[in-house]
């Protein structure tokens, strides 16, 4: 009895059924046959099929290390060399915003005013589902103020200035029309119209159009607003229809203004107003409106000098003004990008005191980025010289020990560890002036001694390893190029060659600007150098690549579509494919062999036992006849 999970071999059946045969095992015989000629074969593609996979999978591992490198040099980019200060962040915050702008430097703030929106409040409402009906016209500009002299109620008044009504003796009839002929709406002095104030009431306010005398009437100067309509401004006509939240949100709906409401009084009958502001800060981001006819709220044109119970001014837009080293400048916005190259001054709050901005490299900082690179360096070499790693007795190779384009790759990898980088002064800068040097094996380390020379004597070197480089040599000229323009790093001295000016062996174009020169290019389009003498001496254009930058196109030359790895890749695919083809080819043929052989040994076996059957015969039959003799 056979025990439950034995194994049992398989009979040779063909064997059994023909044991008057050959004798032979005609299984086995059919296997070692068919097996010593496909064997052969399948071993040898086999062997590329697994070599193929390596190889495959070695640049994944290529790819997988390449990635990771990139990302590395990526983040060494966005380190920061420079750190920037304030002395006083409450009122003056700082922000670098293009390290390679910076240098270190002391900046002294003082008399910060701050950059205001334009408010205006327009009281009284007491219902807010109350509706409203009126068309407004919107321009927007600036208010300018002009001080009051605190003159003493006079009959007389001067030309241009605004004066408030202080007292009204006889009739209207009585004056003489002088007060309707030279007196103009405070808000718009270029109104061609009398005051439309007419009859004239005390604690009116107007704006004369010219110098005259009216005993009828005692004016005293007050503050004057005048408003000037900015350059390209274009009149906004709205029509306001429905509750106050409706109009509100018709207001706000307007460019270059927001609107709210807010409860100014919740005790008795609760009261709102509508309060309107300007988007954006700066005195040209003001606004004015006015209305032909309707409520008394926009009829009576907003004035600053007219605050009353209609309408009223809380705030009227201005630039911001401060001292840079003792130097007056304003701007329209509390955000400032072009006042300290590199830096974004943030305004905060009014400050008349003086504030400090620092700027200054941060050693450690350099080099920790130092460390990052050569960190970077050597575990992509690391990965490179495992995957193409060549044993002397061959059989441990790495997978692309052999492979054309991963050995060009790693040969470009080597010689960018020994190459200048050009562009960033009249000398080239090499990554051992900046500590970073190469051992026996290959491997990059830190020379600390090194890097403590050149940071003392030569920091602005360490920005080669992040920052592009677009400078010149001149104090008098700058450059700048658009982002699709290559041009090859370098060092370009701009010349006049005869009567050609050029940068290297480049004509420019030449034009004369600003008391100046303008230089173009056709070979570089989007490339200006603008200098501030209109024939400038020789002067140097630098053009500098960051190690950082190369390191990532070297990267992607490597994980690009259609780099050399990406193309050597898919042909060890497409090999493996046709690999397996052939293998499928081999047990095909391997079953027809067998099927074949299996076919012809069987037929023999059936001769052979035949013929032993026949032989058997004949042999009893002879004995038999001898035993009858």
């Amino acid at each position: 009895m056979v025990e439950v999970g034995s194994q049992v071999a398989k009979p040779d059946y063909l064997s059994l059924v023909n044991k008057g045969g050959s004798g032979f095992n005609v299984s086995e015989l059919v296997t070692s046959i068919v097996a010593a000629e496909i064997q052969p074969n399948k071993i040898l593609q086999n062997q590329k099929e697994a070599k193929n996979s390596n190889a495959i999978s070695g640049i994944g591992f290529l790819n997988s290390q390449s990635i990771t490198s990139k990302t590395a040099f990526t983040g060494i980019q966005a380190d920061k060399y420079f750190s920037v200060s304030s002395s006083n962040t409450a009122a003056v915050a700082f922000e670098s915003t293009d390290e390679m702008k910076l240098v270190p430097t002391q900046t002294e703030i003082s008399n910060v005013s701050l950059a205001k929106k334009m408010v205006f409040e327009l009281p009284g409402f007491t219902d807010l589902s109350s509706t409203i009906s009126q068309t407004l016209t919107f321009n927007f500009g600036s208010w300018a103020k002009t001080s009051a002299t605190g003159s003493s109620a006079s009959s007389s008044v001067e030309s241009g200035k605004t004066y408030k009504v202080t007292s009204r003796t006889g009739s209207l009839a009585s004056d003489g029309d002088a007060f309707d002929q030279h007196t103009r709406d405070p808000n718009d002095p270029a109104d061609s119209d009398a005051f439309h104030g007419t009859p004239i009431e005390v604690d009116d306010v107007f704006r004369a159009s010219q110098a005259f005398t009216d005993n009828d009437y005692t004016f005293t100067e007050v503050d004057a607003y005048a408003f000037t309509a900015r350059s390209g401004n274009t009149a906004t006509n709205v029509t306001l229809s429905g509750t106050v939240e409706t109009v509100v949100k018709q207001l706000d709906a307007l460019t270059g203004v927001s609107a709210k409401f807010v409860k100014t009084s919740s005790s008795g009958t609760a009261t709102y107003s509508i309060v309107l502001t300007s988007e954006d800060t700066g005195a040209t981001n003001g606004f004015q409106f006015s209305a032909a006819s309707g409520d008394a709220r926009w009829t009576s044109t907003p004035t600053p000098s007219t605050n009353g119970s209609s309408n009223a001014f809380s705030q009227l837009s201005s630039d911001a003004s401060l001292k840079v080293n003792n130097v007056s400048v304003s701007r329209s916005s509390n955000s400032i990008t072009d006042l300290i190259d590199g830096v974004t001054v943030n305004l905060k709050a009014d400050n008349a005191s003086a504030l400090q901005l620092n700027v200054s490299r941060t050693k450690a900082n350099v080099k920790a980025s130092v460390e990052k690179v050569i960190t970077s360096m050597n575990e992509f070499k690391a990965e490179l010289d495992r995957l193409t790693f060549i044993d002397v007795d061959g059989d441990n190779n790495g997978p692309l020990a052999m492979d054309p384009a991963v050995t060009l790759q790693k040969s470009n990898f080597k010689k960018l560890m020994i190459q200048s980088i050009a562009g960033y002064g009249a000398k080239n800068i090499f990554l051992s002036q900046l500590g970073i040097k190469t051992n026996a094996s290959g491997d990059l380390y830190f020379d600390n001694s090194t890097f403590d020379k050149t940071y003392t004597s030569n920091p602005e070197y360490f920005n080669a390893i992040k920052d592009p480089n677009l400078s010149t040599s001149s104090a008098t000229a700058a450059v700048v190029k658009s982002t699709f323009t290559r041009i090859d790093p370098g060092s370009y001295e701009v010349k006049l060659d005869g009567s050609t000016w050029k940068l290297g062996t480049t004509n420019l174009i030449r034009v004369d600007y600003n008391g100046g020169s303008k230089f173009t290019s056709v070979t570089y389009p989007g490339l200006v150098i603008d200098t501030a003498e209109a024939n400038p001496s020789a002067f140097n254009v630098y053009v500098g690549k960051s190690f950082s930058e190369k390191m990532k196109e070297f990267m992607d030359g490597i994980l690009n579509i259609g780099s050399s790895v990406k193309k050597a890749e898919t042909v060890y695919k497409a090999n493996n494919l046709d690999i397996a083809s052939k293998l499928a080819d081999l047990d095909e043929r391997e079953a027809l062999l067998t099927t074949r052989y299996t076919t012809q040994f069987g037929a023999m076996e059936q001769a052979m036992t035949q013929f032993n059957s026949t032989k058997t015969l004949l042999e009893n039959f002879v004995e038999s006849w001898k035993k009858q003799k």
